[in-house]
């Protein structure tokens, strides 16, 4: 699977929602989320533990870059993120952990994150998924969402939240 992500830092989370809602954007409301990182010889891996305890371990690849950059990421969905934690933890290194709040909004193929992330504050991440559209297109709507929702002025980052906090 492929997306276009954009990282921004951003405190005003509830202006962001309302312009958002205001394009018709859909809420999806609040998710705990803690991811736990590993080591890999190639790209980045990490398991995601949900709130209501579910999990998804992403396997993913993107370049450090403030612009929009395209991604491509495996998933797998898991009821038992624990096991699955302590399997990998025997095998790989874990390199990091942070835990996060993230309001989700979906418009179109772009979905809006409103991440509060656990030492480090607030962000927007957009990743507009490339399914049924041509990456041009999508790019377009990335750029689109991006001035519907007043990010184009706030501080582009670069690289995930884990690199932020290390």
């Amino acid at each position: 699977m492929r997306n276009i992500e954009s990282k921004f830092r951003c405190p005003d989370h509830e202006g962001v929602a309302q312009r958002a809602l205001a394009i018709g954007a859909k809420d999806h409301g609040v998710l705990q989320q803690r991811d736990q990182f590993f080591g890999v010889p190639s790209g980045r891996l990490k398991l995601r533990t949900f709130g209501d305890g579910r999990g998804d371990l992403i396997s993913y690849n993107r370049e450090d870059t403030p612009d929009a950059r395209l991604a491509e990421y495996s998933l797998h969905q898991t009821n038992d993120p624990l096991t699955l934690d302590e399997v990998l933890g025997r095998a790989l290194l874990r390199t990091g952990i942070l835990a996060k709040r993230r309001r989700l909004l979906i418009h179109g193929n772009t979905r809006i994150h409103l991440d509060d992330v656990a030492g480090l504050g607030k962000f927007v991440e957009l990743e507009t998924v490339i399914d049924g559209q041509t990456e041009t297109d999508a790019e377009g709507e990335h750029d689109d969402v991006i001035r519907a929702l007043g990010l184009g002025e706030m501080e582009r980052i670069s690289v995930g939240y884990v690199d932020l906090i290390k």
